[in-house]
């Protein structure tokens, strides 16, 4: 169960409704500058999808959260628990020390926090460069592909392989796709 109120925005795209977001703005707004800065901090330019969603919504849930993941076997149902808000680079590192921190938690900090875990504990490189923009609250990242043939898609990275899975090729189109739980065993 979710605590906090339910405020629901929705995602238009050309093509309809894309989603609704849950709880927007966690840290609260942003704007062009913290962006651009962000950019700065990561090398590359966000997708102009998510750059929107980011100076709209700034993080948030959404509703429905759940997707269908295929991986190397059975495909299996998962969720988002959160996307992660922008906050001010000044901030430094942010710990999470509870589930719920997550919802605050931003992504400059998963993707510095990804670059260490690639570095020390996968000692490999992600070709192409993924930024985490969310998580399924089970430490995988929801991420975009920043640059490449694949870049702007949305894909599942797996914390124990640093594997990535496609789920999207966009973040609307992944808003699309999301859809009810059918499982019941979530937190």
């Amino acid at each position: 169960m979710r605590a906090g109120p339910l405020n629901l925005h929705v995602m238009s795209s050309e093509g309809g409704t894309v989603a609704k977001i849950a709880d927007p703005r966690p840290a609260g707004p942003t704007d062009t500058e913290q962006v651009t800065a962000f950019e700065k901090h990561i090398g590359h330019t966000l997708p102009a999808a998510y750059r929107e969603f980011l100076l709209t919504h700034n993080g948030g849930y959404p509703v429905p959260d759940a997707f269908t993941l295929k991986m190397d076997r059975e495909p299996e149902e998962d969720i988002v628990m959160c996307f992660f808000p922008l906050r001010d680079l000044s901030l430094g590192e942010v710990e999470v020390r509870a589930m719920h921190e997550l919802r605050t938690w931003p992504p400059r900090c998963a993707w510095d926090d990804l670059q260490n875990d690639l570095g020390n504990v996968y000692e490999t490189e992600l070709d192409p460069p993924l930024l985490p923009i969310g998580t399924d609250g089970s430490s995988n990242y929801i991420s975009l592909v920043l640059s490449g043939e694949r870049a702007g898609e949305v894909v599942f990275l797996d914390h124990e392989t640093a594997e990535d899975w496609p789920l999207a090729p966009s973040f609307p189109a992944f808003l699309e796709s999301l859809r009810p739980r059918e499982r019941t065993d979530y937190d």
